[in-house]
């Protein structure tokens, strides 16, 4: 990390265990939360001016209908968003008195070209595979990937007056996810999914599927974690983010769903 980080003068601290299902909870701790530490410890030593770090909206949990800013109580659920959480602390641990400017940085559902999750929802929706638990009334919070690399650039040119503190950062509005799943298919000039699967049902599958994946030593596709997607509201201010970093995002879905689409070759 020290060769890496030598003549740096503004670090962006991305990497995180996150999907890797089945992986011990040291494997987690050592990458989000020692790990983040160690860089805002190497950085320090090597001269950086300023870290980016990203952690997640993952850290509040399930944060109900109404958008709730940065101070709002933090409910991680699963391994991923505990250690996380511990990861900001962690990163301000290591920076603190050694002339390191931190910056934390709360991305929401970010989604665009290039990301597994948003090419498997469109791939599910276009091919009739979509399937919703429950409703589809809970609430997403996307961040199309470009709003999200301005964050980034934003947060490294932002006044002293931003450092040592956390932003939220997200798109434009909250959706429900029905709404998500409807754009998917408006985009890809095909009818809305309208499948409708108990959740015991679908626990259950992904349980068997879960254990079967771990025998073989193999991720699962899915996992039980999946649920989220389907049950936990997460709706948040970007308030902070605007007055601190100047920070307006400007991609509403459908736009960036198209834009996803066109980048990947496809119709839309």
């Amino acid at each position: 990390m020290e060769a890496v980080l030598d003549g740096v003068e503004v670090f962006f601290h991305l990497a995180s265990a996150h999907l890797e299902h089945g992986a011990p909870s040291d494997w987690y701790h050592s990458v989000n939360v020692e790990g983040a530490g160690f860089v805002a410890q190497a950085s320090a030593r090597m001269g950086v001016r300023r870290l980016v770090h990203t952690s997640s909206v993952g850290i509040y949990g399930d944060v109900g209908k109404k958008p709730v800013d940065e101070e709002a109580p933090k409910h991680p659920s699963n391994l991923y968003e505990r250690t996380k959480l511990m990861g900001e602390e962690a990163v301000l641990e290591g920076a603190a008195g050694q002339g390191l400017e931190v910056i934390i940085l709360r991305p929401g559902w970010v989604y665009g070209p290039g990301c597994r999750r948003t090419e498997k929802l469109l791939r599910s929706v276009r091919r009739r595979r979509f399937a919703y638990v429950g409703d589809g009334s809970n609430l997403r919070h996307p961040l199309h990937i470009s709003d999200m690399l301005d964050a980034f650039l934003l947060a490294a040119d932002a006044p002293a007056s931003a450092v040592g503190r956390a932003y939220l950062v997200v798109g434009p509005r909250p959706v429900t996810v029905r709404e998500l799943v409807a754009t998917c298919a408006r985009v890809q000039k095909v009818g809305e999914p309208s499948l409708r699967l108990p959740r015991f049902l679908v626990s259950a599958g992904l349980h068997t599927l879960e254990t079967a994946f771990s025998v073989l030593g193999r991720t699962p596709p899915v996992s039980r974690r999946s649920l989220a997607f389907f049950e936990n509201d997460n709706a948040f201010s970007g308030r902070a983010a605007a007055e601190a970093l100047d920070f307006h995002p400007r991609t509403e879905l459908e736009e960036g769903l198209r834009a996803t689409l066109q980048a990947q070759g496809g119709a839309g």
